[in-house]
């Protein structure tokens, strides 16, 4: 059994490389038609029949989002593609709808099909419904520690609250988070990535490697030009240009 499948991804390559991957393992994904521009994208969503969409999230003029919500009763199936683990990941994971971060894994991609293939037969007309119902509520303003944060590995997304995360340490391009529970977990993702998530909820960066849960502060100590000491006895740097914002901090505790 064929597949009517279309793919819309306002970059070109994007949009070959994944023709690549299913042309060489998937022939019964049949493309019948790919598009740069999701305003045509709609149009021909609009107007003919089929059962798959590989759909960008993030376009210019209309996003993957804003085409669904234009499109009524869609009878299609729908999974994502983005390079951005945290737009509006936790709503697209709670739906039966599936999504795919960019580079695409040639092994996620063949279990999402799997995946697909076994939902074929299941009202996806109330899915994506469903789907877009969750996106459009109003996010609701929450205590720090009820934030939760998206961590991209290569295989899955794990999300975690403030209050399980105890440190993050950069090394070049890669963090290092490190948990309440003993345990640590490396993302492929710069300092500055996590420092720009977890600032607004109760972080503070006290070093070019280190940022910090502020509720898990214990001590400053002025050994040795100045550092942290964390209620796990964890001792944490503070730079120089950091140190008067950190000592400014103890002085509010």
């Amino acid at each position: 059994m064929n597949y009517r499948t279309i793919i819309v991804d306002d970059e070109k390559n994007c949009i070959e490389v994944l023709e690549i991957l299913l042309q060489n393992d998937h022939p019964e994904i049949e493309i019948v038609k790919t598009f740069t521009s999701s305003k045509e994208a709609l149009a021909f969503l609009q107007s003919n029949p089929i059962d798959l969409v590989f759909m960008d999230i993030q376009m210019p003029f209309l996003t993957g989002i804003e085409v669904l919500k234009q499109i009524e009763d869609p009878a299609f199936y729908v999974i994502f593609t983005t390079a951005f683990d945290h737009y509006a990941i936790e709503a697209i994971k709670l739906s039966v709808l599936d999504y795919l971060l960019k580079p695409i894994d040639d092994d996620l991609l063949e279990k999402t099909l799997e995946r697909f293939k076994k939902l074929k037969e299941t009202d996806l007309q109330q899915q994506l419904k469903q789907l877009l119902n969750q996106m459009q509520k109003p996010v609701e303003k929450k205590e720090p520690t009820a934030d939760k944060i998206a961590i991209s590995f290569q295989e899955k997304i794990s999300f975690y609250s403030a209050s399980e995360i105890s440190y993050c340490q950069s090394s070049d391009n890669y963090t290092t988070v490190y948990l309440t529970n003993g345990e640590k977990v490396t993302a492929s993702k710069t300092i500055k990535h996590f420092e720009e998530m977890l600032e607004p909820i109760g972080f503070i960066r006290t070093h070019q490697s280190y940022l910090v849960n502020k509720e898990f502060l214990k001590e400053y100590s002025k050994k040795d030009g100045g550092y942290i000491i964390l209620n796990n006895g964890t001792n944490i740097p503070v730079s120089r240009q950091r140190k008067d914002d950190i000592l400014q901090l103890f002085k509010k505790i």
